[in-house]
């Protein structure tokens, strides 16, 4: 009986730590999906702010499917335990008809035990009574007096023992019989009384899978809910971010119209430093980190002048625009950066004017180049020019200076 007690200590504690799990899923189900307050107002930053929330909230679907895959794996050991446990109680249900056909037979078997050693302690009486109150053959006064020598008297009062021991004998055979069946009666009677108590605990175990099965459905619909909703808003973000790169596409376009004189027709060569501080300060010039060289790339993106300029284009061969440039040119080799050219603002370390080197990253408004030294620039210029690299690094006003390298 110990092992079934422990088994339903162990379902139990089971059942404990699911509902406390629904517990806390519950708390989590009231933010599951949780969107900060809108603070951006350029199309960049409400970009941004979209990366970030769609991020969190990519998170946030990988620990709900992580919890729905725990939630399914209890429910199958669920499952398989109340297979288990069914079969266990319908193999009982037979054994406890078995048993109690067993005790209906031995209290058959008891009753008729008795009933013989009564009816053989009534025939001993009886003979007994004749043997030695009747018969005077076998009484033992006359196998003293009457006997003829010393030897029939012997074998006179031998017989007469011998008549009285087999009476003793088969009376002690029945008490015996007797006591057998009584004995086997109170053993199945408490066999009996271990599998009603197992039954018992079996059903105690049924009501306990059954309220953990219920509880983990439970906690298995409100995560399909919650996963609904987090793909929901995840895909509510993918569209604001889309809708905002559209929108600086635009913007960049409408930047590079505006300031087309400047750009088509090779530029002023005094378009000085926009209002970033760390442009004017010498302090601002980072160690280069990579294996790679400015020299390096420099040489690989200037393989590339005379060929043609394409707005939104993405091929340094048959036409790319200047962000397009920019981000190929880097992704050669195995940098990541943005698509658009005033995204290159933030990318890097920020380098003051003064100590601009060959690979560096210089960003104008709706603009953006790869100085290449002797204060020059390569880019994807225009679509008149196409790709060049004999622009001044001065040719507008210059808004960032980064490096990547």
């Amino acid at each position: 009986m110990r092992f079934y007690r422990h088994k339903s200590n162990r379902i139990h504690t089971r059942l404990y730590s699911a509902l406390l799990v629904g517990a806390l899923a519950a708390s989590l189900a009231a933010g599951a999906v949780y969107v900060r307050p809108a603070y951006a107002t350029t199309a960049e930053q409400i970009r941004d702010q979209a990366k970030e929330d769609l991020a969190d909230t990519n998170e946030k679907i990988d620990e709900i499917e992580n919890n729905q895959a725990g939630v399914a794996s209890d429910l199958r050991q669920a499952a398989a335990d109340m297979k288990a446990l069914v079969a266990k109680m319908d193999q009982l249900k037979s054994d406890i008809v078995d048993k109690q056909a067993e005790v209906e037979k031995a209290a058959d078997e008891l009753v008729e035990a008795k009933r013989v050693e009564a009816e053989q302690y009534e025939s001993m009486k009886l003979r007994i009574q004749y043997m030695y109150e009747n018969s005077a053959d076998t009484s033992l006064w006359t196998a003293i007096f009457e006997s003829d020598g010393l030897g029939d008297m012997l074998n006179r009062i031998e017989y007469a023992s011998d008549l009285y021991q087999s009476d003793r004998d088969m009376m002690e055979s029945y008490q015996l019989a007797v006591q057998m069946v009584e004995d086997w009666t109170e053993q199945l009677a408490q066999e009996m009384e271990q599998l009603m108590a197992l039954q018992d605990d079996y059903e105690g175990q049924e009501d306990d899978l059954q309220v953990l099965i219920a509880a983990l459905q439970e906690k298995q619909d409100q995560y399909a809910e919650q996963l609904a909703e987090a793909q929901a808003a995840a895909q509510g973000f993918q569209n604001t971010i889309d809708e905002q790169e559209r929108i600086i596409r635009e913007q960049e376009a409408a930047a590079a119209a505006a300031n087309k004189d400047t750009y088509e027709g090779g530029g002023t060569g005094n378009g000085g430093l926009g209002d970033a501080d760390y442009l004017n300060d010498p302090s601002y010039d980072p160690e280069f980190t990579s294996n790679v060289t400015g020299e390096e790339l420099v040489a690989y993106a200037r393989q590339f002048v005379g060929n043609p300029y394409k707005w939104g284009g993405n091929s340094l061969t048959n036409g790319v625009d200047c962000s397009g440039f920019v981000h190929l040119i880097y992704q050669h080799f195995g940098f990541s950066t943005p698509r658009y050219s005033q995204s290159f603002k933030t990318v890097g370390q920020p380098v003051a004017y003064e100590n601009i080197k060959a690979g560096d990253i210089v960003v104008y408004p709706g603009h953006v180049a790869i100085y290449i030294g002797n204060g020059c620039i390569v880019e994807a210029q225009s679509t008149k020019a196409g790709i060049t690299d004999d622009r001044s690094v001065n040719c507008h006003t210059i808004t960032a200076i980064r490096r990547l390298l």
